[in-house]
């Protein structure tokens, strides 16, 4: 089966992949805004950063270079150096260190780190570099560029210059400029979008009011057509459609009569089909009550009393008969009523334990459907289930084989729907006869106990109500359950 899709109109689809456009232009243009952004800020405060290593590594090299060769004293140059590397205006500098050949720390913008080691790896990786190089680290939370530069002349190696630099300044402004990016994206969207339904609605405008113009086609069954005033494509649409219309007109006219032919066909074989049964069973108790009526007539005597019992039951029989035609006559007419599933349930318990009075037979009753209102006709499903009852009573607990047998009334609400369950643990229907159960006149009972119309009559009950009636083996118990959609409202009361 192919699968469905929700209606999305001409509209909504062209402001969609306008939105889609849109959206995903502003992105890509946003993200290499950014990106290029991103990259010139990083390459910025690289070259800045290599300027400034670069520059002061040379008169840190001849400070240290006089300091070997004795000429000035150890300590003070380099401290300056230090000190004058952390006043940069245009960097913020975290951290100003020089390094021996070692690691051990010859000038430090924190005095306390003088003459500490250094032999972690990045300091290691910077003592080796043979030119510049930039680490990113993340200091205290804070994201820092270090720079390294080493400190050689002529294959003379005094060890490194190591600097580091915040990166928080440039992501900040990253940061501005990403917001900056996201508003100049939404006000472009908002206005292209404005745009877009505008020219959307002007475009679909035509449509809408030929689709109106066919939604009101059809309201006056005389009056099925459409006149064209467009010279465009809907005004083709217009004309193809107009002469769809004259042929549905001549197309309904013999469909009319051909189903009013099919209808009368229906009812008159229906009709056939149901005097032809009822004949068949009122002819049986006719034949009796003649027979006893004879006896009666010509012989007389003490056993007249048998005779006319005889007819007294011929003749229940053909009322019961009669009733259950009426019944079934009747089947299509329900009377929709508000009711408690409660208080419905419990009078469906209480009538159905009164037809099991008397009988040799366990009676139980659950009700497991919430406190809810139930739209239905109450008598009509009364009806239903007490047959219901009474056909398992039949099956269970008046047979010999199955006697002290148990019959079940259970109520369940699954999605939206009422159920009610008849189970009994009697013999079930043979599977031979399992297609003929609900046909009218069928049943399995001795004769005289009954007529075949009861389960006929429920299924109409139940289909009238838009539900059903099913029958079913599970395990051992024989299941009968009836189904009737409701809306569901909580019962506050």
């Amino acid at each position: 089966m192919p699968r469905r899709f929700p209606f999305f109109s001409l509209r909504v689809r062209f402001m969609v992949v306008a939105v889609i456009l849109t959206l995903g232009s502003s992105a890509i243009w946003g993200g290499w805004t950014w990106q290029r952004e991103h990259t010139s800020l990083r390459e910025t405060l690289t070259r800045e950063g290599e300027i400034l290593v670069t520059t002061m590594a040379i008169p840190v090299i001849n400070a240290l270079l006089y300091e070997e060769l004795g000429i000035i004293s150890e300590g003070g140059l380099l401290d300056n150096f230090v000190s004058e590397i952390m006043a940069t205006p245009r960097l913020k500098i975290r951290y100003a260190m020089v390094l021996d050949e070692n690691g051990r720390v010859l000038a430090h913008n924190r005095l306390a780190e003088f003459g500490t080691i250094y032999d972690d790896s990045l300091s290691r990786t910077a003592l080796a570099a043979e030119n510049f190089i930039q680490t990113d680290i993340l200091l205290d939370g804070e994201r820092v560029a270090d720079l390294a530069m080493p400190l050689a002349i002529a294959g003379k190696r005094w060890g490194c210059l190591r600097v580091g630099v915040s990166m928080e300044p440039a992501y900040a402004a990253m940061k501005r400029l990403e917001q900056q990016i996201f508003l100049f994206s939404a006000l472009f969207s908002a206005g292209a979008l404005l745009i877009y339904w505008l020219i959307g609605t002007w475009l679909a405008r035509p449509i809408q009011v030929l689709t109106n113009n066919m939604e009101n086609v059809g309201k006056d069954p005389g009056n099925l057509t459409i006149t064209p005033d467009r010279n465009d494509e809907i005004g083709l649409l217009q004309k193809s459609f107009s002469a769809m219309l004259e042929r549905l007109n001549r197309s309904e006219a013999e469909r009319v009569a051909s189903v009013n032919r099919m209808l009368e066909n229906e009812r008159i074989a229906a009709i056939g089909r149901i005097v032809s049964g009822v004949a068949h069973e009122v002819n049986n108790p006719l034949a009796g009550i003649e027979g006893a009526l004879y006896q009666i007539e010509h012989k007389g005597g003490p056993q007249i009393q048998r005779y006319v019992g005889l007819v007294r039951q011929s003749i229940e029989r053909i009322g019961r008969i009669v009733g259950q035609l009426s019944d079934l006559s009747r089947a299509g007419t329900i009377t929709l009523k508000s009711v408690n599933s409660d208080s419905f349930f419990e009078d469906l318990a209480m009538f159905s334990r009164m037809a099991v009075k008397g009988i040799n037979c366990r009676f139980t009753t659950e009700n497991h459907c919430p406190p809810i209102t139930l739209v239905l006709d109450r008598d009509k499903i009364h009806q239903v289930v007490l047959n219901l009852v009474l056909n398992a009573i039949d099956a269970t607990c008046t047979n010999t084989i199955c006697a002290n047998g148990e019959v079940a009334l259970i109520a369940e609400w699954q999605d939206n729907r009422y159920l009610l369950r008849v189970e009994n643990a009697g013999p079930g229907i043979p599977d031979n006869i399992i297609d003929e159960i609900f046909t009218p006149f069928f049943t399995t009972k001795e004769a005289g106990k009954g007529s075949g119309m009861g389960l006929a009559i429920s299924r109409g009950i139940a289909e009238h109500h838009g539900g059903t009636l099913d029958y079913q083996r599970i395990g051992e118990r024989t299941v009968f359950t009836l189904t009737i959609p409701c809306a569901q409202h909580t019962d506050t009361n």
